[in-house]
Order: structure tokens, then C-alpha cells, then sequence
């Protein structure tokens, strides 16, 4: 008897928002899930290595050896297995209506080959955010609402910048081999024209739009005007350039030590003349500006 799929009143598959901490996946999915027809899971570590079921397919399991699953199961048992009980899982967040799945970890960023083993027809975005101000705010939140961050990638410019790089080389390793499921989104695009940039998720992930929603989306989920920015808080602002007047020049030459070559190879930057470069910082910061210079 055929097992019945629980995420069979999806017209697709489900779609994992991933990226660096503090990159902005949480306002990617706050955006996606505003629409009336998409529901969400918000950080649910599921298919992750170490908490969740990414361990299942981990050296201890695969390749078989004299004990573990690989001794008594094949890979594609296990996928099967896994495939059921995670979509259970993540069925009990759809609604009347839901017609669209999103779950937002930005750790599932490591198991994206693996989630696309499990769920084939599944989309991923990738929210990429100059690492700069993503240090910047990596570090105000391990001072605050996430002080545990202290004893991670919180504790030092130089392990902010570190985490961050290790994100990206991870997404252009496994990026390509995930095919047209894969968009990358720029942080900073989002925040220069939000219309278009909501519009190009939704078309990634195919869920129907109009202009009219569009529009409501935008406004719902506007920085400005729906959030009292505040230090101490999740949502600091979600400004760009902010790094140009929180990193000294100490700063400034730690995180090039640690992810300099990795601004570089992403646009946010064309050599290492910014560490000195202070001229910018007299200038304002132009919200439009998709690279973040």
C-alpha cells in the first residue's frame, strides 16, 4: 500500500533559507512567509549534522563498515525513512490554504546536498551579506540577546569573519551542484529595491504573485517602519555599511587577515585598500548600493 506523502498539498517542494548568522535569512523568510499561501519553520536545525538528521548519513553510518546503519540498511532505505519523518514533522506547520513550505536555518547552509537527497524537488536561497556588517552584528548580539555566541564565532572579529568565510566556500562548493534550486541573494539588494528582489524570490520558489502583494509585502516587512531599531534587540536595523564606523582599523586588519580574500571574491571589495581607506567613511551610506561599498 502506498504511504501517503504528508506535504502533498504543496504545489512544490519545500524551500530552506540559508546563510551566515545575522546575513538576514530571518527577513527572507519573514518575506516569504507573509504570503498568504506559504507556511513556515523557523530554525528547526532538522537536517543539520550534529542536531539533527544529518547524522544518520554521517561516517559513522555511511560508508557501510561492522556496525551503524550502512550494515544493516542501504543509503537509499535510510533517505526513504527520513524523508517520511521529516515531512511529518514539517507538515504539522501547514495550515487551510498552504499551498508553499519554508524552513529557515541558516546551519543547513552544510547539508544542502543532503536535503536535496531527501526532498529532490526542494528550492534553496542563500541570503549573501557583505561579512563586515555581519561581523558587526554578530558581535552587538553576543553582547546582548545571544551572549552564548561568545564562546563561538561571537567572540572575536576574527572568528565572525572566520564563520562567515566557511559559509560562503561551503555555497560555492555545493551551490552549482544543487542546479536551478539555488539563488543567491544579496542582503544589500533586497534593501535597494525590495520589490524586485521579492519578486525574484517568489519566482525562484514559484509562488504566485501580483504586483499588489508585492507591495503589501514590501511594506509588512520594511525595516524602517516596522521596527524600532535598537542596539540590544534582534532586529538592529539592518543597515548597510554599518561596519564603516563600528571597525577600527585594528578591526579592519583582523577580519582581512581572516575573510579578506573571501570580500574580494564576492564584490564587496577589489583589494585590501579598504582596511586604510577612512575617506568613505565621511561620506554617507547610500542604501542602494548593492555591493555595500
Amino acid at each position: 500500500m502506498p504511504v501517503r506523502d504528508p506535504l502533498a498539498q504543496l504545489d512544490a517542494g519545500p524551500i530552506f533559507v540559508v546563510g551566515a548568522a545575522r546575513s538576514g535569512t530571518t527577513w527572507v523568510y519573514d518575506i516569504l512567509t507573509a504570503h498568504p499561501q506559504v507556511a513556515g519553520a523557523y530554525e528547526t536545525w532538522l537536517f543539520t549534522m550534529n542536531q539533527g538528521v544529518g547524522s544518520l548519513f554521517g561516517p559513522a553510518h555511511f560508508p557501510s563498515r561492522h556496525s551503524g546503519l550502512g550494515r544493516s540498511y542501504s543509503r537509499e532505505v535510510v533517505l526513504r525513512e527520513v524523508r517520511q519523518f521529516t515531512a511529518r514533522l514539517l507538515a504539522q506547520r501547514l495550515g487551510t490554504g498552504h499551498r508553499f513550505l519554508v524552513e529557515k536555518s541558516p546551519s543547513h547552509v552544510m547539508t544542502m546536498p543532503l536535503i536535496q537527497e531527501i526532498y529532490p524537488e526542494a528550492r534553496f536561497i542563500h541570503v549573501l551579506r557583505d561579512g563586515r556588517d555581519v561581523c558587526v552584528s554578530v558581535r552587538q548580539a553576543a553582547r546582548s540577546w545571544a551572549p552564548r555566541w561568545r564562546e563561538s564565532f561571537g567572540r572575536s572579529v576574527s572568528t565572525s569573519a572566520w564563520a562567515w568565510k566557511q559559509t560562503i566556500r561551503r555555497t560555492r562548493r555545493d551551490g552549482p551542484g544543487l542546479g536551478e534550486a539555488f539563488l543567491e541573494i544579496r542582503f544589500e539588494d533586497l534593501k535597494a529595491d525590495p520589490i524586485a528582489s521579492i519578486a525574484r524570490l517568489f519566482d525562484h520558489c514559484r509562488i504566485p504573485w501580483e504586483r499588489q502583494l508585492l507591495d503589501q509585502i514590501a511594506a509588512k516587512t520594511d525595516f524602517e517602519t516596522n521596527y524600532q531599531s535598537s542596539e540590544s534587540s534582534f532586529r538592529r536595523g539592518g543597515r548597510v555599511g554599518d561596519w564603516r564606523s563600528r571597525l577600527s582599523v585594528f578591526d579592519r586588519l583582523v577580519f582581512h587577515a581572516a575573510a579578506g580574500a573571501t570580500l574580494i571574491e564576492t564584490g564587496y571589495e577589489t583589494s585590501w585598500r579598504w582596511v586604510l581607506d577612512w575617506r568613505r567613511d565621511r561620506r554617507p551610506v547610500p542604501e542602494g548600493n548593492a555591493r555595500g561599498r
